[in-house]
């Protein structure tokens, strides 16, 4: 289409028209860049960006790793093949596919700014496909890594804490083949890919424990134990077939078919042989087929399908799975040890996951004067199934012995539905002499449904036939505006602005909260008395608690528990949105150089809040609630002793009184602010070399949501506590070198600590947006805390509390009505890992042969070989024998080095 084009002897490299902040990554960066080829391991060389977990060589290249953008969660990254969506539908959307970067001629990395065609607030990317062409080209790439090339980075620190083994990498082969080329000469291509790919990973302190040995021994080497090995596989064939209708009207086709295995999925501390899980995918594909109209200079159209379809399915190791209802079955319930960080027996439950996701979309673009025009529509639909079965439908928990059980709502099998997520939206670049404005709106339309069924049930749960439940449907509009200024006209400097409103990403998450067979989100909590020592948890629902055979506290389960959903929404439930600034400005100091410093804020606006209207109470400060229901007690902290008051139901009739309503609360606050320098660089002799640094926080005050639960009201507001400024600095290059045609590459990736939350209590807003999810029952987290039962005894007095009433041999909390509370100790999103330092190299030859260009390369991951590691064991606090209590869970790979090599003609 016609544009303003600025003529110079190089290639612009400031932006004065648009408020992206984008980072375009072509096919010889892709190549030469050590990175393991996938979405994920290359996004997180993006400045701004942060993974869940940090891949290290391919480590992190077999399972999901979600992005973080400017405060925006996982969830509001959006993936687009040649613009168009293919994001999946499990997690409203954070859950993609495991997209080879072989097939693609470039990938844009967008974490900034936003148009009216941007579905989310959080990281875009677009991959521009290769597409075939009149000459019959392909190329090969095989990678292999093994132990055997593999440093081990266990250090003084980590073993010292209890780590015996660190993570590695066994076995790492990679082999991509593509191909393409004509079918028919200027009318009809072909491009083809397939890759073979296998990362076997040894699992960090977790063991085949010998016949006649434990744990323990393993981990104090009282005896030789083998390391656990998570091995994983993923097999793909892509197509692509692009048809040249006309000289103006093309249409384009693509699958990407994968099949993906994982044997002995497990976590430090877990028992390979009981509770690994197997996965495989009966159906794993993404596919589009678009059209694309280039009707005169001026009017472009574009539109077409696609498709998302991840179906999974994660059972127990063989032999785990026992008769339902024989002495097995209840014999084989999952075992979980809080304080050891240990899981044995079997998995969490045997899970179905069938996600389909379908998208339609079309845009047309016009062009005329100063104008440039866009208006759209992009709509997702699709159902989500889910299955669930479990040993026992219940887990054990141990906390220096039995404590609890968490019953469950299985076996069951659930439906969700997206009915429609439509957007309607037009948008201007209205560009007057220096300045250009871009001004959109978006209208957004989303319909969700919990899927009617039959009667289910179970040991706990007698679910009956209920109707489709529908809920709210929400319509919203999301205005997009930015104004870049070229300040001396040379297109050398650019100074912008925008504010966007972003409506949280919606697929089926909000359905699936209030779904009564959700075996996800309904469970239960109950004290549990081992009393003829078998081990195995003896009860059923209205049995008489400590009496033969009733070994579960059914008064600390509520009334209603797996006969309805525990929650319902309230029928004026708004979306949850994000008003996001940017203030920003880019200079290009020399040519082919440009540096930019940029400040972000965003505030999270309609915060969700899960209200138990059985036990009503009042706000009576900014941080005191009054509330009838509960009886203050003192908890004296294991730590220090200082006092901390929590609060106790009066009664176990007002315990199982258990009728949530989720609403909206204007009173939550959630304030992102972030800093961003960063430059590129064009090198001479073809050399690129990009990078820079972000600093940013979330400051978060929950305090309103302990209305119906005073103990939210414990470090309820952040801005008290210093939440910690977190830092990351991240530089990538590569570079042609002059002698014997050498090509160094590199990454240096410096980051932040990770923020540590209790297993199951990240908050519900980690940052300016997050989807609704789980956490409404904990709605700021949780760091460090201490777990009381009606059993839990003081074994600690430290500091003063012995003055203050603190004893050793007591009860912590005497005639305790709940089966469980968690006290946190520490403020929430202060505690952090240490900072994670990785360092790649990667060096390689080209030598050509007339059309073909063959690169041996030799990559090195970790370089330096950081025993960093991301995640603990454990944030339950305890001083016991072989507790994990911060013990370093997943650790960086030590450095290993990849032998590998690029054949292209």
């Amino acid at each position: 289409l016609e544009e303003t084009v600025t003529v110079s002897a190089e290639s612009p490299v400031v932006d004065s028209q648009t408020n992206f902040k984008a980072q375009v990554l072509p096919r010889d960066v892709l190549d030469d860049v050590p990175t393991a080829h996938t979405i994920q391991s290359v996004g997180q060389l993006v400045v701004g960006a942060q993974l869940s977990s940090p891949d290290v060589g391919g480590s992190q290249a077999m399972q999901q790793t979600y992005f973080t953008v400017h405060g925006a969660g996982s969830s509001q990254t959006s993936v687009l093949m040649d613009g168009m969506i293919i994001n999946g539908l499990q997690g409203d959307g954070a859950v993609q596919s495991y997209l080879n970067d072989a097939g693609n001629e470039q990938m844009v990395y967008q974490t900034g700014g936003g148009t009216a065609d941007s579905p989310t607030a959080g990281l875009k990317l677009n991959m521009v496909p290769k597409e075939g062409g009149n000459s019959l080209h392909g190329s090969f790439f095989g990678g292999f890594e093994s132990s055997r090339l593999q440093s081990n980075n266990l250090s003084p620190f980590l073993a010292s804490h209890g780590v015996r083994v660190v993570d590695k990498i066994g076995t790492y082969r990679d082999v991509d083949v593509t191909l393409g080329g004509p079918i028919k000469k200027d009318k009809l291509w072909f491009f083809s890919s397939g890759r073979l790919f296998t990362v076997n990973r040894p699992v960090a302190n977790a063991f085949w424990v010998p016949q006649g040995g434990t744990y323990a021994d393993c981990v104090n080497a009282v005896v030789a134990c083998r390391q656990a090995i998570n091995e994983q596989s993923i097999n793909s064939i892509l197509l692509r077939l692009t048809w040249q209708v006309s000289p103006r009207n093309k249409l384009s086709a693509y699958m990407d078919r994968l099949f993906k295995t994982r044997d002995h999925d497990v976590l430090p501390g877990d028992d390979p042989a009981t509770a690994g899980f197997r996965w495989n995918s009966p159906i794993y594909e993404t596919s589009t087929i678009k059209w694309t109209s280039t009707i005169s200079s001026r009017l472009l159209m574009e539109g077409g399908y696609s498709s998302n379809i991840e179906r999974y399915n994660n059972f127990y190791e063989p032999g785990v799975r026992k008769p339902y209802g024989s002495p097995a079955w209840y014999a084989g319930a999952r075992k979980n040890d809080t304080v050891l960080g240990t899981t044995t027996n079997a998995r969490t439950f045997e899970y179905g996951s069938y996600p389909d996701r379908h998208n339609a979309q079309a845009a047309v673009s016009y062009v005329r004067g100063g104008h440039n025009l866009k208006f759209g529509f992009q709509d997702s639909w699709g159902p989500y199934n889910q299955t669930a079965w479990a040993n026992a439908d219940l887990y054990q928990n141990y906390l220096n012995g039995p404590s609890t059980v968490t019953l469950l709502a299985t076996p069951v099998r659930w439906k969700d539905r997206l009915n429609a997520n439509l957007a309607i939206y037009g948008q201007d670049a209205w560009t007057i002499k220096r300045m250009t404005i871009t001004y959109g709106l978006r209208w957004e339309y989303v319909s969700e449904q919990v899927s009617g069924q039959p009667a289910q049930h179970g040991r706990f749960a007698n679910v009956p036939a209920f109707g489709d439940i529908h809920l709210p449907i929400w319509r919203t509009f999301s205005p997009r505006t930015a104004v870049v200024y070229d300040l001396f006209g040379n297109g050398k400097t650019a100074i912008r602005f925008g504010f966007n409103r972003f409506e949280a990403a919606a697929t089926t998450t909000i359905a699936s909260l209030y779904n009564p067979a959700n075996a996800a989100s309904v469970t239960a909590t109950a004290a549990w008395t081992d009393l003829n020592k078998d081990d195995i948890a003896d009860g059923s629902p209205g049995c008489v608690y400590l009496t033969p055979g009733c070994e579960i506290n059914f008064l600390n389960v509520p009334k209603n528990f797996g006969t309805i959903s525990l929650s319902t929404f309230d029928p004026k439930l708004k979306r949850p949105y994000a008003l996001s600034y940017n203030v920003g400005v880019t200079h290009e100091l020399f040519p082919g150089v440009a540096v930019t410093a940029e400040w972000f804020r965003g505030y999270a606006k309609n915060i969700l809040e899960r209200n138990n209207i059985l036990r009503p109470g009042v706000m009576t400060g900014p941080a005191s609630v009054s509330n009838p229901n509960y009886r203050p007690v003192t908890v004296f902290s294991p730590i220090d002793g200082s006092a901390i008051t929590m609060y106790d139901p009066i009664s176990p009739a007002v315990q199982q009184a258990v009728a949530n309503v989720d609403t909206n609360d204007p009173n939550i606050k959630n304030v992102y602010t972030g800093w961003e320098f960063n430059f590129n660089a064009k090198l001479p002799r073809g050399g690129r070399l990009f990078g820079g640094s972000s600093t940013d926080h979330s400051v978060m005050n929950m305090c309103s949501a302990a209305t119906t639960n005073p103990n939210f009201l414990v470090y309820c507001d952040q801005s008290k506590y210093g939440i910690p400024w977190r830092t990351q600095f991240k530089l990538v290059g590569t570079y042609p070198l002059p002698w014997w045609g050498l090509q160094f590459s590199g990454s240096l990736q410096a980051l932040p600590g990770y923020i540590l939350y209790n297993t199951n209590s990240t908050p519900l807003q980690q940052g300016s947006i997050t989807s609704p999810n789980a956490s409404l029952n904990l709605p700021n987290g949780a760091g460090t805390v201490f777990t009381v039962t009606p059993g839990t005894k003081y074994t600690v007095c430290p500091g003063n509390s012995a003055a203050a009433g603190c004893a050793v041999g007591a009860f912590v909390i005497p005639g305790m009505n709940q089966s469980m509370l968690n006290v946190p100790l520490i403020p929430t999103g202060t505690e952090l890992t240490p900072r994670i330092n990785q360092v790649d190299f990667s060096v390689g030859k080209r030598f050509a042969f007339e059309r073909i260009r063959i690169e041996p390369k030799i990559d090195l991951f970790n370089a330096f070989n950081s025993s960093d590691y991301y995640t603990v064991r454990t944030l339950v606090y305890s001083t016991a024998v072989g507790a994990t209590y911060k013990q370093p869970g997943s650790i960086l790979q030590g450095r290993i080095v990849r032998l590998g090599a690029v054949v292209s003609w």
